[in-house]
This record gives structure tokens, sequence and C-alpha cells, in this order.
């Protein structure tokens, strides 16, 4: 492991509200907060590879405070990047017009990315050895990236972790943008008669204020809030809708895609909508009856009652009759599967079918700690990789146990390995007789990433997600 030496100020998070029960605290927040932060290893390789990371958030908060990246850029010797952006109405705001073109969260990050495509060789490292890593609406932000020709040659690999550009919660078309926009000045007291007088009334009001107001004081399924998203803007940073996008192989940067998502991505979410909906749940032993089963499911999707229980049926057909399923695990599945892990999949299926030869790897993400916090029914939950790939665990012996520490330095290998090569497979593990394959959409192959040597598995999803593209797709 490389030597590192950190200086440990952070720039404050760009305006953001409070939402999923955390929060940055408002002292910490400013509307000067388009910054990055490096890592960069003494000595080792002159010309080093570089990890840009895009954070989480639903485009609604986010920050690089809570993201380290020493440990990361000490285990292989890589450049460590964490960028900042705009998220809510700041990142996001839509009105059909140049100066309210909406993306500009995504336009912050496309600056930060060729700001260091420009200038990576001042840090040692290469222009030609740049990935982009990503997880949930950071993810999304890679996928807009590599649709989008103003950033996609600015890096040569992509990590995509549990979302996609044409997740259920990535993306407005122009006209529920539009919508969502004219909402939102009406809701602040802006709407005016021109887009320049309600951006003249929008200016007026404090940052914090707008940001605190982008979420619904009423909230009606779905709670996926889904207030200010990416959308086909007014200068055509992102050109189309996605799902069209996918389907034109002239649009996408075809690099080495490492893809995949987690066991339980939906539970992060769910003690959140228990609470904002009071519902009489013990959500601590996770059980829930099958009424709360069909009164929670709209959460996870803006569908007709007889779409969501035509998907509440299947996920409970498998089960035989008086042997009732875990309503909480068939929760967990169905949004996990909408909003999580099948889109990461198309993704995959779609790259494998465009562009024959090129390297596509998928994962599904399984460990738990004996340490975490969260009841057991939680299981991998959203976000739970991160710690992972960071090496949180190698540094903190309190929260982490010596298994946590072992799939931690897989983790880090697998990710810097790719980043490298554009193969997740190093030596020197001992599960290497364990190969990741490649996917593709024949044998469909992903790796099961738990806490004993990671395993193969098949198709992963496969049923479901079909089932779910054509119950959607008139929806």
């Amino acid at each position: 492991m490389a030597k590192y030496k950190t200086n440990e100020s952070f720039p404050k998070a760009c305006s953001q509200p409070e939402t999923f029960g955390t929060a940055v605290p408002v002292e910490n927040q400013s509307e000067d907060c388009l910054y990055l932060n490096a890592w960069v290893p003494k000595g080792g390789s002159k010309k080093k590879h570089a990890m840009i990371w895009i954070y989480y958030g639903g485009f609604i908060v986010g920050d690089i405070q809570q993201f380290d990246g020493k440990v990361l850029a000490a285990s292989a010797d890589v450049i460590v990047f964490t960028l900042s952006y705009r998220t809510g109405p700041l990142g996001f705001l839509y009105l059909n017009d140049t100066a309210a073109p909406g993306n500009m969260g995504l336009m912050d990050q496309g600056l930060a990315i060729e700001w260091i495509y420009n200038n990576i060789n001042r840090f040692g490292g290469s222009k030609k050895k740049i990935t982009l890593f990503g997880q949930s609406a950071g993810a999304a932000s890679i996928n807009y990236h590599m649709f989008s020709s103003v950033t996609q040659r600015y890096f040569q690999k992509a990590i995509i972790m549990s979302a996609a550009a044409d997740s259920y919660f990535t993306y407005h078309s122009p006209e529920v943008a539009l919508d969502t926009g004219i909402a939102f000045a009406t809701e602040v007291g802006c709407n005016e008669s021109t887009v320049e007088g309600t951006l003249q009334c929008l200016r007026s009001l404090n940052a914090s204020t707008l940001s605190a107001l982008q979420l619904p004081t009423n909230p009606k399924p779905p709670l996926f809030f889904r207030s200010h998203l990416p959308t086909v803007d007014a200068l055509s940073f992102v050109s189309e809708p996605p799902a069209e996008l996918l389907k034109d192989p002239f649009s996408i940067r075809p690099i080495p895609l490492l893809v995949g998502a987690l066991k339980n991505e939906l539970s992060f979410f769910i003690t959140y909508f228990v609470g904002l909906l009071q519902m009489p749940i013990n959500v601590l032993d996770g059980i829930i009856t099958k009424e709360e089963l069909f009164d929670l499911i709209p959460l996870t999707l803006d569908a007709s009652n007889e779409t969501l229980k035509e998907i509440a049926d299947y996920y409970l057909a498998p089960y035989m009759p008086g042997e009732p399923p875990s309503y909480m695990d068939v929760l967990n599945d169905i949004g996990s599967d909408i909003n999580f892990r099948c889109p990461v999949i198309d993704i995959a299926k779609t790259f494998n079918d465009m562009y024959i030869g090129l390297p596509v790897y998928m994962y599904l993400f399984k460990h738990r700690s004996t340490k975490s916090p969260t009841p057991p029914w939680f299981g991998a939950f959203h976000t739970t990789e991160i710690s992972y790939v960071f090496g949180d665990p190698l540094i903190d012996d309190v929260n982490f146990t010596e298994s946590d520490k072992v799939v931690s330095e897989r983790m880090m290998n697998y990710w810097t390995a790719f980043a490298k090569t554009g193969n997740p497979n190093f030596k020197g593990d001992k599960c290497a007789c364990n190969d990741w394959n490649l996917y593709d959409n024949q044998d469909r192959k992903y790796l099961i990433i738990d806490s004993d040597c990671p395993q193969d598995g098949e198709a992963l999803r496969e049923l479901q997600c079909a089932f779910l593209k054509n119950v959607t797709a008139s929806n």
C-alpha cells in the first residue's frame, strides 16, 4: 500500500433539504459548493490511473464530505477524485428555456470531469486512464455522461452501482419536468408570466429555502420523490430520453463496464416510507401483513392499481398456499427490481447486444456486517457497498469486523483492477479459483459478493425483469 497524507478540510455541501432521515447541517452548506477533492498516492507509477467518484442522493441531496478516498487511493496506487454538484431545483430546474435548461447538476459534473481530464498530468495521472464510478444517482449520472457528446470523450471506463439513467427515479420527460418546474415556482410564490420574471423572483429567495421547498408538503405515493430530475434539456446536454439513447449504438460511448446492485436495495427506504405514512408497523422485526404489502407497493412505482396488483400477484405466485412468504422480503424484491437491479441489468444486456467483445462484468453484493446497527432483515441495503469500496473497514475497528476487512480489500482490488485493465480479476486473492467471468447474453454470468469467497451466479433476476418491462411498458 502506498503512503498517504491527507488534509482533513472538506468544502461545504451544496444547498439541500433534510430527507431520508439525514441531513447536512445548514452551516455546512453553501451556494459556493462546486469543488473537487483529490487523493494522490506518493511515489508509485508516474502515469497513474484515476478514478472519479460521483455521489448518490436521488438528485435531491448529496455531498463529498462523507467520502474519503485515501485508503482506496493508497491501496492500489490510483488517484481518487470526488466531485460535488448541485441537486434539487438549483441543479435541475427545467422551464424549457436556456436560462433554466435543466441538467445544471450534470453540467457541474461534466465541467469537473473535463477539468480533471485537462489537468490530470499535474497530479501524476494520464488522461487516457480515467474511470468514472458512482452509486445510485451518481451511477445514473455516469450513464448520462456516456450518452452525452459533451463529456463522453473524457473517460475510458465506467463502474455503475445500483441505478441507471432509465431507472424510475432518475429521469423526467420534458413535459413532466416542465410541470414540476412550474409547480415548484408556484409553491414558492414565483410563477410569473415570463421565465425571466420567474427566475428573477427565485433568485431573490434564499438557497436553503428553495432547497427545502422542493419536497412535497403532503407527500403521496410514489415516495421516490422525483422532484427535479435529469431530462432532455434546452442545451442538448441530454439530447433524447435514456430509453431512446439506449437503442442507438452511435449515441453511447462503448467502453468497458462493471455494473451491479445489492440483494436488499429497498430496505434503505422502507423504514422512511413507513414513518412518513405513520403506519403502525414495527420495522425492527420486519414483519408486515399482505394488506400492508399492498399499501406499500405504490411507494415503489407510479402506476395504476391494476398494474400494481399484477406485479404483486406475480411476485407472490411462487409461494405455496399455506406457506405465506415474508411479505417484507416480497416488497424488498419488488422495489429493488423496479428501481435498482433491473435498470442496471438492462444496461449490461444492451451493451452486450450492441458491442460484441466489449467487456462487461456484473455483480450482486450480499454481504452484511455482523456489526451492522440495522435489523437483520435489512440485509445488504442501498449504499451498503460504498464503505467497502472506499476501504472504511480497514481503518475502523469499532464498526467493522475482520470479515468486513476481507470483503473491503477484495472490493477495492476488484474496482481498482477494473479501472486499470478493464478486468476486475486480480492476483493474490485466496479465492482466485472463483474468477469473475464476463457477462454476456448467452451465459449471463455474474459474481455474488458475500462474506465467503465470491460465487458465480447466472441470469440475475432475468424472469422478474422481463415481466416488469412488459407490465410497465404501457404504464
